[in-house]
């Protein structure tokens, strides 16, 4: 998950008696954990691109976003609307889609939410092959 740490939520946590903030040696930034600081590091300090399209020379920080990309390779659009037909390959397309369902949209949304863990939770299991 993406985290961006604002001064309001620096300001809350790590004035939290017994939180130790962890501090980026590069430029001082300060994080509530170390998963935050090394999430920071990578973004931010480093070329690193561990994740590799295996069709195309695609890398990426983040495994979700290699797996949103190889649906560009497939034509798979598994995010689809529940009022209408229109299906998309990532959730903001899908998001975005559903602004044109003003009624139906916040029950939707929590459906868009289902649909991305169950996708990607079947790419880890290996019940959507990986190109």
């Amino acid at each position: 998950v993406d985290v961006k740490l604002t001064a309001r939520y620096h300001n809350k946590f790590l004035s939290i008696p017994g939180t130790k903030p962890q501090k980026c040696n590069e430029c001082g930034m300060a994080f509530v954990t170390v998963g935050e600081l090394s999430h920071h590091k990578r973004y931010k300090h480093t070329l690193e691109k561990p994740f590799k399209c295996s069709i195309c020379n695609y890398c990426s920080v983040e495994a979700s976003k290699l797996k949103r990309h190889i649906s560009s390779h497939t034509g798979e659009r598994p995010y689809s609307c529940t009022v209408c037909s229109y299906a998309s390959r990532d959730t903001y397309k899908l998001k975005r889609h559903m602004v044109t369902h003003p009624e139906e949209g916040s029950v939707a949304l929590k459906t868009i939410r289902e649909q991305s863990s169950q996708y990607i939770n079947a790419i880890f299991d290996g019940f959507i092959p990986r190109v």
